[in-house]
């Protein structure tokens, strides 16, 4: 006699951004059956670059990820800032993080919620969902699931749905342009592998966050007040940064130049509770944040591995949840505090400002991730809180 199988979990998840592939990929390998809605014809990341931190890269380790990016992406040599033209500190040498472009990032987690199973539906717009268990669509379909989960972004219509969850939201002055360009000659290199945080603060803050995402591409963060018109321009209006920037006037140039950049005006969005009965927010939809800290992308992918994880321990969704929620909500909340207090005082431009009690976040460890694979990203002593 066949023992009858227990029928295999079943997840709807609206939005396949990072956060949303995660948390499809994880339930996949765990043996859910798992369905992603993606409202765009096709599965793809629009942005320019990305630095993935320590507590994204144990993330990523636990579905299989973290590999391919190490291969494909870069790890700084050190983060230095240089105010006015001059450099102020060097700091992170040996720190266990990694530069990439968005669309390689993207297509690696496209890639492996594929080959987990996950079956990926383009076209597909989410208008809200039902915390009895359905997904609606904007085609007037109600898909019924065991969970639905809610990755759709700052802007969700998900979490919009589900009742009143407390929703504070605050906008800061200061907002970003990223572009993504070819690597000039006079950048290549190893010398060249590093994070670069270039500040002038007068007549007004403007920022160019230098990153080498591969031997063949930069990737610049070129951050001002919202206020001025000009710098915060696509495409990039290379007079007035180059006036501010002298000696980046090469980059600037290529920028000038770039296709597919966006503007993002700083805000924060804190949600709570994340979940109304089997419906759960994850990613941007739960947790907006500044990118000050540069952690959103980060803290969404360890929140998505560490919510299929606690799906995993108990049998009562719900309890799962909240367990859930518990373990996150501080490191969270914390990070879009943190990266708030960087965005209003612009500390970073001071150098040095990558103190052990701001790194708590990078250094989170997912509950997902065992002694044995966070000892393959030690960190040095510096770095350290404990």
């Amino acid at each position: 006699m066949t023992t009858p199988q227990t029928p295999a979990r079943h997840v709807e998840v609206a939005g396949a951004g990072f956060a949303g592939l995660t948390v499809s990929t994880a339930l996949a390998q765990r043996g859910w059956s798992v369905r992603l809605h993606e409202q765009n014809e096709d599965v793809r990341d629009f942005g320019a670059g990305i630095l993935l931190w320590r507590n994204a890269m144990l993330a990523l380790e636990v579905i299989g990820v973290a590999e391919a990016i190490r291969d494909n992406g870069v790890r700084p040599h050190y983060y230095e800032t240089n105010l006015d033209g001059v450099s102020v500190s060097a700091e992170l040498p040996g720190y266990p993080y990694w530069a990439i472009t968005r669309p390689k990032l993207h297509s690696l987690l496209a890639g492996a919620a594929r080959a987990a199973g996950v079956e990926i539906v383009t076209g597909s717009r989410a208008v809200g969902a039902d915390p009895a268990g359905e997904l609606l669509l904007e085609d007037g379909s109600r898909l019924t699931a065991d969970l639905v989960i809610g990755a759709d972004g700052a802007g969700s219509a998900v979490r919009s749905s589900l009742g009143n969850p407390v929703q504070e939201r605050k906008k800061y002055s200061d907002g970003v342009c990223r572009v993504l360009i070819p690597r000039p000659e006079e950048f290549r290199g190893e010398r060249w592998d590093r994070v670069v945080d270039f500040w002038t603060l007068k007549p007004d803050a403007m920022r160019i966050l230098f990153i080498a995402t591969g031997p063949e591409t930069l990737y610049l963060g070129m951050m001002a007040e919202t206020s001025n018109e000009r710098a915060s321009r696509i495409p990039i209006d290379v007079e007035v940064w180059s006036e501010r920037f002298p000696h980046l006037a090469p980059i600037i140039e290529l920028a000038g130049k770039a296709e597919g950049g966006r503007h993002d005006s700083y805000q924060t969005t804190r949600v709570a509770p994340w979940s109304a009965g089997r419906a759960v927010l994850v990613g941007d939809s739960a947790h907006s944040m500044c990118p000050a800290l540069g952690q959103g992308a980060s803290v969404g992918i360890v929140n998505a591995v560490d919510l299929a994880h606690a799906l995993d321990q108990y049998d009562d969704i719900g309890e799962a949840l909240a367990a859930w929620e518990q373990r996150e909500r501080r490191m969270t909340d914390d990070a879009q505090a943190r990266s708030a207090h960087m965005a209003e005082t612009r500390t970073l431009a001071k150098g040095n400002g990558f103190t052990p009690q701001l790194l708590e976040t990078a250094n989170f460890v997912s509950a997902a991730v065992s002694p044995e694979l966070a000892a393959r990203y030690p960190v040095p002593e510096a770095n350290r809180s404990w």
